[in-house]
């Protein structure tokens, strides 16, 4: 797990948070709050053992003040609820996750580890740091998260959306075996492929386009109400950036609530 899957890992969770209306624990259980302070507390006093490991100190790690309910509580309110909270999970998160990754080679490092659960110890040995980090981002987590959910509320709709608008989405994959282009080439290219946006927009037919990152196969999307999913391939495919041959059209009809989505004009084509 790298640094940034690290952090990335608690973005569930801090949606939980975020959505709120949770409801109450069965008795002796943690509210929301209180899974939610343990979270950051624990994740504080992790990344701290792992600064100082990575600082060439000694350190242990006890967890005795994050299953401490009294200082949970209290630290809740400080945080200024639910919504406070979310914003410490992810403070605490990035972190956990810059502490991990500045382990280097002392990952391996074993730490004297001593865990509480209701009030039993289960866990009084060493453990190394980089797998501490990583296992509190993960199964740790995991119980954690499972817990809220148990206590949100049902946000299943009575009944589907009975209207919808209409779309149409398309995807501009990159042209296999496309030739390489110069910097003037390509420069040239993709000012034709915005005027084609721009034009599309003035037309009335494109809603919205852009590119896109971390994908081998996929460069853009563009949404389309053109008024049919033939007329939208027709329009895309016309893209000069198509007909040279970068980019091959893929589409599909989308559909959304109705009035779900609005639109402004990004070329200025009026």
């Amino acid at each position: 797990m790298t640094s940034g899957s690290l952090d990335a890992s608690y973005a569930p969770f801090v949606a939980s948070l975020r959505a709120g209306g949770f409801g109450q624990p069965a008795a002796d259980g943690w509210n929301a709050e209180l899974i939610a302070a343990h979270v950051v507390k624990n994740n504080d006093l992790i990344a701290q053992t792992a600064e100082e490991i990575a600082a060439g100190a000694d350190a242990s790690y006890d967890n005795a003040g994050t299953v401490d309910e009294a200082l949970l509580a209290a630290y809740a309110e400080s945080a200024g609820g639910l919504l406070g909270l979310a914003g410490e999970v992810e403070r605490s998160a990035a972190r956990l996750a810059a502490a991990g990754a500045a382990l280097g080679e002392r990952a391996g490092t074993l730490v004297p580890v001593i865990i509480r659960d209701n009030g039993e110890i289960v866990q009084d040995g060493p453990v190394p740091i980089g797998a501490f980090v990583q296992g509190n981002a993960s199964f740790h987590l995991d119980l954690h998260l499972r817990q809220l959910k148990e206590l949100e509320p049902s946000r299943e709709p009575a009944e589907a959306p009975g209207e919808f608008d209409t779309y149409q989405l398309i995807l501009l994959q990159i042209a296999p075996g496309r030739e390489d282009l110069d910097a003037e080439a390509s420069a040239a290219i993709g000012r034709q492929h915005l005027g084609h946006f721009r034009k599309m927009a003035a037309a009335g037919y494109l809603k919205v386009a852009g590119p896109i990152d971390n994908d081998s196969e996929i460069a853009g999307i563009c949404i389309y109400q053109a008024g049919s999913l033939e007329k939208a391939r027709k329009l895309a495919e016309d893209d000069p950036a198509v007909r040279a041959g970068r980019f091959v059209v893929r589409a599909m009809d989308w559909y959304t609530q109705q009035d779900a989505l609005t639109f402004r004009d990004p070329w200025d084509a009026g």
